[in-house]
């Protein structure tokens, strides 16, 4: 059938490639899955042949879950309204922060409407060049795949297909830059990456990350239990800030690094990294990763934040996390 999206296009043009990197966008996908409660989620990455000619290593992005999924009665108010400030704790986009990778992408879900007791299958094919003919608030149109499903031995949940992957060409200058493919999408670096950002999830096994048919687990990564504090910040206003550190021991790992966290939508975002280092630091004292989240930072600024930028009070909290560093170690 034919469904007719509510589209701002200029505030889904000007947000969509506003994450750091790719593969921050992505996040935001696995964001979406938690916040609709999965407790599963499956990643697959189609990896181009390295014998073959290809514009770019990777073919496709997928990801799954098991969480709520979206009934097909529903599929207007909480997946097809695009670009609009009327979705808690957002603006309508999360989803739709899959054109950040690719060209075109399509939702799947299975969702089960409470009132009717009845379950439904939707399918959703969008496309960066539909939201770019969109002239105005409104207009953009899809054919959609939806079906009530008969019976109640259904599971539900969501999935995005991203294909159409931007090459290296398409993303040299520019506003484009943002959507070059990061390195954390490589075969050899995708679990790493995913345990970078959800270490919580994967040692409370709050969420089951499973990557190419392959379990990530918290013994892959963690030597023994994390180390855990709460330290006040006093800012340069003159208030006063809880800031609660988490110190993983890693496995496999030489540096130090720490991560600035944030509550986004109700999950920990990473919203940048830094190296920890120190001239009196035994070569013993390796392998950490520090998450340290507080209201310091906000979740409207996460996406690009600066950490070497010329903002005082971010240079404050900066020293102020290095001295609890330097107590720690």
């Amino acid at each position: 059938m034919k469904r007719k999206f509510t589209v701002n296009s200029r505030l889904l043009t000007d947000l969509i490639p506003n994450h750091i990197t790719t593969f921050s966008a992505f996040c935001e996908l696995i964001n979406n899955s938690i916040q609709a409660n999965a407790k599963n989620i499956w990643i697959d990455i189609e990896y181009a042949d390295k014998e073959s000619i290809s514009p770019t290593a990777i073919k496709k992005i997928s990801i799954r879950d098991d969480g709520h999924g979206v009934h097909s009665s529903e599929l207007m108010a909480k997946t097809l309204d695009i670009g609009t400030a009327n979705k808690v704790g957002g603006k309508g986009i999360g989803r739709f922060c899959a054109f950040q990778i690719g060209k075109k992408f399509t939702i799947k879900t299975i969702g089960y409407d409470q009132v009717r007791k009845k379950y439904s299958e939707s399918i959703i094919p969008l496309s960066v060049k539909q939201v770019e003919n969109a002239a105005k608030i409104g207009d953009l149109e899809t054919d959609t795949q939806e079906e009530e499903l008969q019976g109640d031995s259904f599971k539900t949940g969501y999935s995005v297909i991203i294909e159409d992957l931007y090459n290296s060409t398409e993303t040299e200058n520019g506003k484009d830059r943002n959507r070059r493919l990061t390195q954390q999408f490589l075969e050899q670096n995708i679990n790493d990456a995913i345990f970078e950002r959800y270490p919580l999830e994967i040692f409370n096994n709050k969420v089951i990350f499973n990557v190419n048919s392959k379990t990530i687990s918290r013994d892959d990564f963690i030597d023994g239990d994390p180390v855990k504090k709460k330290i006040i910040y006093h800012d340069k206003k003159g208030g006063s800030h809880d800031v609660f550190f988490s110190f993983f021991k890693v496995k496999n790992i030489e540096d130090i690094r720490v991560f600035l966290t944030i509550d986004n939508a109700g999950i920990k975002t990473v919203s940048n990294s830094l190296k920890y280092d120190a001239d009196w630091l035994s070569p013993k004292i390796k392998g950490w990763y520090i998450y340290v989240n507080s209201e310091v930072l906000s979740a409207d600024n996460y996406r690009n934040i600066d950490l070497d930028g010329l903002d005082e009070e971010l240079s404050a909290y900066k020293l102020f996390i290095k001295s609890i560093l330097n107590q720690f170690f």
